[in-house]
This record gives C-alpha cells, sequence and structure tokens, in this order.
C-alpha cells in the first residue's frame, strides 16, 4: 500500500505509523534515508493530534500542518474511518521536488480511501488493542557482529521457545545474515568503512514485525557491525498481499492465520468453516503466489527471495 501510494506520487521522504485500538503505535516504517527516529515520532505525534482538531474522524488528505523542516512540502493521509484512525502517512517533498499539484492530491485522497478500506478490513487481525500484548509477542533480540564483507564473526541467537514460519524464514545463511536483513544492514551502514562522520546508530523495520538495530563496535581487529534484530509475532504483515495476489478477503483471513502457525483444522474452526474448504482456500493461495508449499508462499507475501528453500 505504502509503496504504491508513494510510486503513485512521488515525494523526497515519507513516514508511516499504523495504530491498535488504543491508538498507540502498532507499526512505525521510515524512508531508508531518513536517520532521526527519534524526532520524527515526535513530529507524527504532534501531526495526528493536529490533523484531528479540524476533522475529528473519518479519512482526510491535507497539507500537513506540523513544521517538516529541512522539506518544504507535506501532505497528510490518515486513513480511517468514523470508528476509528488505522493509519497515517507523511510525504515530504524538498524545494527541488516543488509542490503537490492539485492532480496529485486527488490521487492521493483515492489512496486514502482505498487504504482506509483495507486497514479496516485487517483489523481483525488485531484480536486485541492492548498494547501489552505486542511487548509479550516480542522474542528475545539475537546480535550479531558483522565485518565489512558482511560475513558474520560472532552472534548470539536466542532459542525460539515458539518457532514457526517466520522463525524458518529468519534462519541464518552459512555465515551470512537472511537476504532481508543484510540488505537492510548495507544500507544503513552505507560508508562506515570510508567516512567515519557517517558512523552512527541507525534503525530500521524491514518487515512489520522485524526490527533491525545497527551500531558502530571499534576493537583490536578494527571497525566492525553490531546488528541487533528484534522479532515480533507477526499480525498484519498483509496489507499489500490482497492487490499483489489478487487475494480475496476471506484467502487474506486464512492467510492470516497460516502467518500464525495454525493448520488447516485450526483454520476451519477459527473461520466456522469445514476443514477441506479451509484446504481449497490454502491450495488457492499457493496457486495465486506460485508457490510449492507454505513456507514458500509466506516467504513470497513477505518479500523474500524463497526458490532456495521450495526446491
Amino acid at each position: 500500500m505504502i509503496e504504491t501510494t508513494v510510486d503513485l506520487v512521488p515525494c523526497t521522504q515519507w513516514a508511516f505509523v499504523r495504530y491498535v485500538e488504543s491508538d498507540a503505535i502498532c507499526e512505525f516504517l521510515v524512508s531508508e534515508r531518513f536517520r532521526d527516529v527519534e524526532s520524527l515520532l515526535q513530529l507524527l505525534q504532534e501531526e495526528r493530534t493536529r490533523q484531528r482538531r479540524e476533522a475529528r474522524s473519518g479519512p482526510r488528505t491535507a497539507a500537513t500542518l506540523v513544521p517538516v523542516a529541512p522539506y518544504a512540502y507535506g501532505v497528510t493521509l490518515l486513513f480511517a474511518d468514523r470508528r476509528a484512525t488505522y493509519a497515517m502517512l507523511v510525504c515530504m517533498r524538498d524545494e527541488s521536488a516543488g509542490p503537490y499539484s492539485s492532480t496529485e492530491i486527488q490521487a492521493l485522497w483515492s489512496a486514502t480511501l482505498g487504504g482506509s478500506d483495507m486497514l479496516g478490513r485487517l483489523r481483525i487481525f488485531d484480536v486485541d488493542g492492548d498494547p501489552t500484548s505486542h511487548a509479550l509477542e516480542r522474542a528475545l533480540p539475537a546480535l550479531y557482529v558483522v565485518n565489512k564483507e558482511m560475513r558474520i564473526e560472532s552472534f548470539w541467537d536466542p532459542h525460539d521457545e515458539h518457532p514457526n514460519a517466520m522463525s524458518a524464514l529468519l534462519r541464518l545463511e552459512g555465515d551470512r545474515l537472511p537476504p532481508i536483513i543484510e540488505k537492510t544492514v548495507r544500507a544503513m551502514t552505507e560508508g562506515w568503512f570510508s567516512a567515519p562522520e557517517r558512523r552512527a546508530a541507525h534503525i530500521a523495520m524491514p518487515l512489520p514485525f522485524l526490527i533491525v538495530r545497527t551500531v558502530p563496535m571499534d576493537g583490536a581487529a578494527g571497525l566492525r557491525i553490531g546488528v541487533l534484530i528484534e522479532r515480533y509475532q507477526p499480525r498484519n504483515s498483509l496489507m499489500w498481499a490482497a492487490s499483489k495476489y489478487s487475494i480475496s478477503d476471506r484467502e487474506l483471513e486464512v492467510l492470516g492465520l497460516l502467518l500464525k502457525g495454525e493448520s488447516s483444522a485450526e483454520i476451519a474452526e477459527h473461520l466456522s468453516i469445514a476443514e477441506s474448504t479451509a484446504h481449497d482456500h490454502v491450495k488457492r493461495l499457493l496457486a495465486k503466489t506460485e508457490s510449492r508449499n507454505r513456507a514458500g508462499m509466506i516467504a513470497k507475501i513477505l518479500g523474500w527471495r524463497a526458490d532456495r528453500r521450495e526446491r
């Protein structure tokens, strides 16, 4: 959803937050170019407050009300309905990109309406809105020391007491980090080994349930990259899957339960359908994603190159 929106109307920088029923933030995504996460979070909190003073409920696309310096122009998209605000996307442009045109604003408004509808349907996966439950779903963080060639020199990877499909997807590839993690670390540490002034702690969220932090580490062997990975049980990592793979609402529900590790029998009980019907939904999901098995399908849904795992 975010990728589609920023492709539709380009911006220099964007930030996205999603909320649970209590209005606590449960997802936070930013452009890779952004570094000062703390100040951005404060800006987003103030922006939502100001926008809701202008309109108490419902979807909204409007000029950003808080200062967005060093950017010159901002547009805020509130994904919501009369019941709740589901998410907010702030798109920012620098002076060279120019202001947003009326045509672009109209396109963003259409994206706001479509996104509001999708996020409203996906709220079904947030069984409870208690932020404490999100904290309890966190796995112990994994720690890695990586060299310039992105090879792991040492690590601490805690035992997962509740393994599921996500655990398999995040396993190390020999002495390398999983592909999506390595790509994220490379982006955050670009220039570290040639420009000391660029070395600083960074944070990114390559997947909705995964937080990656990098810190520069100095020692007798020279500069190394410290990587800390915090993993959460997946909840709503499906926001773009429906459009990408033409997945129906019911299939989306089935996929959400598959991500929680449920079997066809458990899915059938959860959705009050026959087990054979649940199995048929899974078969259609496999066909739509052109996957050979469930693990491969989940890998594709989450943007992994899973060819080796499906062989």
